[in-house]
């Protein structure tokens, strides 16, 4: 199976091939960063897929939900920014890892407030209250001199 972004040009929708078929699949679907599956749009979905194609069996219909999930994850990841990734990483439970994504970000955007805020309530989180202060409180201050692209 093999998935594609847009339904002719409408970014509104992602397309599941499910052997020879191309079915639309509605970014309604799907809720927050995490793609849950909304249920009431699952199930209507699904009862209007399994009436437009009868052949289509119940397990064949959360096959092509699970890949639209897998796919509209992906998609949420390459629009996010790196802060976003971070945050999502470190909701996730890899703080450690989040920290690491911050740093790498930091080292070229060191005015991005954001990453330092972030950084700080991690490091909080981790114990490391003083480095924890330290990037709160940069979060704060105005960038000197341009931003880095």
């Amino acid at each position: 199976m093999s998935i594609e972004v847009g339904s002719d040009g409408n970014p509104n929708f992602i397309q599941v091939r499910h052997g020879r078929m191309l079915i639309s699949i509605p970014r309604s679907l799907f809720r927050g960063k995490r793609a849950e599956i909304v249920s009431s749009e699952a199930e209507r979905l699904g009862r209007e897929l399994r009436a437009r194609y009868p052949w289509l069996s119940e397990n064949a219909v959360q096959v092509v939900f699970r890949e639209a999930r897998e796919t509209m994850l992906s998609l949420i990841q390459m629009e996010s920014g790196p802060v976003e990734i971070a945050r999502t990483t470190y909701e996730d439970g890899h703080p450690t890892e989040a920290l690491g994504m911050l740093d790498e970000h930091l080292r070229t955007h060191q005015n991005d407030p954001d990453a330092w805020h972030l950084r700080g309530v991690i490091l909080m989180r981790l114990g490391r209250a003083d480095e924890g202060f330290k990037s709160l409180a940069r979060s704060r201050t105005k960038p000197k001199g341009p931003t880095a692209p």
